[in-house]
């Protein structure tokens, strides 16, 4: 029986070999051949070193994979200059923070389509995303780009400034009119305070936020329903401009650029303590951790006539067509929507993307919030606008900031609003019909 067994062993033994030595198979091959060999992804994005631990905690999950960040400037120009840069130099970018308009990006043939990736993706099959998520980055079938992260906003109050002249904290229900009387009443010129920190934020933020929370326009930037159009000439918005115009030339509770200046520009930094309100989200949250001296918090957006809105940028994800790496670069790309990355951008002030009751419940644990305004955070989950503009035609031409900001701050005459307003109009329907005919050909 011993002999029996040890040559049906050995007749064993011999067949493993005979077929490992026709495949070329070895178990120390086998071995080498599943670890994947190092990959690096080059990201373009702005933000310093402020991601390296996200960066480092997708690696320990792809230790195969590493980030390498790329500086580049925060504006469509200089990150299309970098894409051709780096490609020319044979180290092309496999990522991309997007600044401006996709299609631009899109009409060189910079990006991928990430939705065949995301379709087979399976880790997103048990995830609930807001409605209309991807709309603002989706076109004519193509996924052009991910929201990387969702940026909540909020006024920043200081508390200090507010008790001092008598006023307490307003509930997160407070108006717009609300927002002017207390302005008003923290302004003591002699002390150098003032309502409203003299800050573009209330023109980019504030100001289109009003508009819809009035009904005075769909859309955050003005746009009508369908996003084809600017209302920024009609009487009901343009009433919008006059009524923060007068926060600098009736109410004196902001002050205009020059009159700022002759205070050495201490009203244009909320961090100086001597302003009541600023617009923030996640880019101001540190430096008031780090530097403010005083007691400060958050609300939301003040309740207008028929709603009370909270403004949202969802900052654009591209994979770059040039990618070298493209099924390890979407690995970056959907690791941003599981939870381990989203509480981190919770951690970082940003908002939860995924819904999702842990990631609410992670909010009371956040340590950035302890002893702030939860309630107001957990508000700005709801009632969400996010500003447009990644695939409206023409959209990186459309001037609406710095035509506001002269009004308000430098006393321009608002007159100029109308046939600027009503040029980029006419300029977007010509683009959208470039594209149908680019589409129909």
């Amino acid at each position: 029986m011993n002999n029996r067994r040890y040559v049906i062993g050995s007749l064993l033994l011999t067949l493993v070999l005979f077929l490992a030595a026709c495949s070329g198979y070895t178990p120390e091959s086998s071995a080498k051949s599943s670890e994947p060999a190092p990959v690096t992804l080059r990201l373009l994005t702005w933000a310093g070193d402020r991601y390296q631990q996200l960066y480092d905690r997708f690696h320990e999950k792809y230790p195969w994979i590493t980030i390498e960040p790329v500086k580049v400037e925060a504006n469509e120009k200089d990150i299309m200059a970098k894409i051709d840069e780096m490609r020319k130099a044979g180290t092309p970018a496999d990522l991309a923070w997007i600044d401006g308009d996709l299609l631009a990006y899109e009409e060189k043939g910079l990006l991928e389509n990430l939705k065949p990736y995301m379709d087979k993706d399976s880790s997103f099959q048990d995830k609930v995303l807001p409605d209309g998520y991807f709309d603002t980055m989706n076109f004519r079938g193509r996924r052009l780009a991910v929201p990387f992260v969702d940026v909540p906003m909020w006024i920043v109050v200081n508390k200090d400034l507010l008790a001092k002249h008598g006023v307490e904290m307003p509930p997160n229900s407070w108006t717009f009119d609300d927002f002017r009387s207390i302005a008003k009443q923290v302004t003591d010129p002699a002390q150098g305070e003032y309502g409203l920190t003299t800050s573009n934020e209330f023109v980019m933020r504030l100001l289109p936020i009003k508009a819809a929370a009035d009904g005075h326009a769909t859309n955050l930037a003005y746009l009508n329903e369908g996003m084809t159009q600017s209302l920024l000439n009609t009487p009901a918005v343009l009433d919008d401009v006059r009524w923060l115009t007068d926060f600098v030339t009736g109410d004196g509770s902001m002050l205009s650029w020059s009159k700022a200046k002759e205070q050495h520009d201490i009203p244009r930094n909320f961090l100086n303590g001597k302003t009541a309100f600023e617009v923030g989200g996640d880019w101001l949250l540190p430096r008031l951790k780090r530097d403010a001296k005083f007691n400060w918090d958050i609300l939301p957006f003040p309740r207008g006539k028929l709603n009370q809105y909270s403004f949202h940028i969802y900052g654009p994800l591209a994979l770059l067509s040039g990618s070298e790496h493209k099924d390890e670069a979407y690995r970056w790309i959907s690791f941003q929507f599981e939870l381990e990355a989203q509480k981190w951008k919770i951690d970082e002030g940003a908002n939860a993307s995924v819904i999702d009751p842990e990631l609410t419940d992670y909010i009371d644990k956040a340590p950035i919030w302890q002893g702030r305004n939860i309630e107001a955070v957990k508000m700005n989950k709801d009632n969400v606008l996010v500003l447009p503009g990644a695939t409206i035609p023409g959209f990186s031409e459309y001037n609406w900031v710095n035509m506001i900001n002269e009004i308000v701050f430098n006393g321009y005459d608002m007159k100029h609003l109308i046939p600027e307003t009503e040029a980029w109009n006419q300029k977007t329907l010509q683009l959208r019909e470039q594209w149908k005919q680019q589409s129909i050909k």
